[in-house]
């Protein structure tokens, strides 16, 4: 008798994580104990395990992954697919890249991380691109998301995209401002059996055109999400917050149901420089970007929560299934945050910039930090992801950064935030990548924390009472 693994099921291992199955659709892993893996190793098309000295256990494991349909019995020899046998990546495990593939656009952004009208970052050349792809695949990349500037300016994207595909990785996402996203974009997805997620900026009804720099933006953000929403494909919005459009969320949020989106992420506006030199007054404090969204809490509520899922960027994260989260308090308050990664989005994700720089995040881009971090050109992914600065950073924990930070050591609201984000000290703290999250500051050392919880939780209760006391 032999056992095969099905079609789309891999084994592989990465440093740190040694022991995994992946599932080909959508990309999904599963840690295995050694068990597991001993047993899956065993499921090769080729072994015969009649009379193999199986464990009981082992057997147990077989019969498990059998009745779930990642193994099936053969009566002769059917070898696997090559891609299938167990392969290991000498480097950190990473499920997504987040690649600018330009730092060119078409739109002229008033906030833009990296200055994209003018193409500060430029791009990769073609034979530069692909040969980062071939790199992302020889670490055991799973899964690109795709941004720029704007992704659609490049002529070569589809070769791109075919070479993400042909190593069996997935285009998770692409990040457009939906001008050039058309019938023929939606064809190339499907003509390649892809659907990735839609993610277009809309910075509210009557104020997207001013923000982009563009006559007709909203309108084509718009039409693009109405195209996506026809052909099936899933699309979420995000919105910057500034003086102008504060007032006009509940009209977006009913403009982009209308479109097919059921996700909205609104922020205020980053103090890029491009920002600080354009935003023509617009620019909001922090207090009065939190005094402006701390009423939008009651009005999902109130209004019967009439998109999915709305985030209050920094604030509170609100939802039609689920209960709330409450963003400035990501630690119970007790020592245990000290052990905790300093970032937990960059351990399992990481950002490229334009011009090949491995960052934790795209907001780096905007801090002359971001000249510390490599890139890939000049040592490879491989070392960028197992022996660099990079992973210096991704490894650090939230007692370096206490142990960096007099002033954050001190605070006794430390256990509860963590220090914040690391992107947000360098843009709008103090400029330094071990400095203070202002904006964390602000929510804890001014009683805002407080004041989101209550809200939401008199909210929830006048409006939800059936999920009184299931948030955090």
């Amino acid at each position: 008798m032999f056992y095969r693994l099905n079609p789309g099921y891999r084994l592989r291992g990465w440093e740190k994580l040694t022991q995994a199955l992946v599932f080909q659709q959508g990309n999904q892993i599963r840690p295995l104990t050694a068990n597991e893996l001993q047993t899956l190793l065993l499921c090769d098309g080729e072994t015969d395990l009649t009379g193999f000295p199986v464990t009981p256990e082992m057997e147990a494991t077989l019969h498990a992954y059998e009745a779930e349909g990642v193994v099936a019995a053969c009566t002769q020899p059917v070898p696997l697919e090559t891609e299938q046998y167990y392969q290991y990546y000498h480097n950190r495990f990473v499920r997504s890249i987040f690649w600018s593939v330009t730092g060119r656009c078409n739109y002229r952004c008033r906030h833009c991380f990296m200055d994209a009208p003018d193409a500060r970052l430029g791009e990769l050349s073609t034979t530069e691109a692909l040969d980062l792809i071939d790199q992302m695949a020889q670490c055991g990349v799973l899964q690109v998301d795709l941004t720029g500037g704007e992704p659609l300016v490049r002529k070569d994207l589809w070769q791109l995209i075919d070479r993400i595909l042909e190593h069996k990785m997935i285009v998770g996402k692409l990040y457009t401002n939906g001008w050039l996203l058309d019938d023929t974009v939606i064809e190339q997805f499907a003509r390649r059996g892809i659907s990735p997620d839609i993610s277009i900026s809309f910075d509210g009804t009557g104020w997207h055109d001013w923000m982009r720099g563009i006559s007709g933006a909203e309108q084509a953000a718009l039409r693009a999400f109405r195209l996506c929403r026809d052909y099936g494909l899933k699309t979420d919005a995000e919105m910057c917050i500034h003086r102008g459009n504060i007032n006009t969320l509940p009209q977006t949020i009913e403009v982009l149901q209308t479109v097919g989106v059921d996700e909205l992420k609104v922020s205020n506006v980053s103090a890029t420089p491009l920002w600080q030199r354009h935003s023509q007054g617009n620019a909001l404090t922090q207090r009065e970007y939190v005094e402006g969204m701390l009423p939008y809490i009651s009005w999902y509520y109130r209004t019967g929560r009439p998109i999915r899922r709305l985030t209050l960027g920094g604030i509170i994260v609100l939802s039609q299934d689920s209960p709330y989260v409450i963003v400035p308090a990501p630690y119970d308050g007790t020592e245990s945050c000290l052990d905790h990664h300093l970032c937990q989005a960059a351990r399992f994700a990481c950002y490229i910039t334009p011009e090949g720089r491995l960052l934790p995040c795209m907001p780096m881009t905007s801090s002359p930090y971001q000249e510390l971090f490599p890139k890939i050109q000049d040592i490879g992914l491989r070392q960028g992801l197992s022996d660099s600065y990079y992973m210096q950073f991704v490894n650090s924990r939230v007692r370096d950064l206490m142990a960096a930070n007099k002033e954050c050591a001190a605070c006794k609201y430390r256990y509860y935030c963590g220090g914040g984000c690391r992107a947000t000290a360098l843009i709008d703290g103090d400029c330094q990548l071990m400095g203070c999250d202002r904006q964390m500051c602000f929510a804890w050392k001014n009683g805002y924390t407080d004041r989101i919880r209550h809200t939401a939780e008199q909210a929830v209760e006048t409006f939800w009472p059936q999920h009184s006391g299931t948030s955090r």
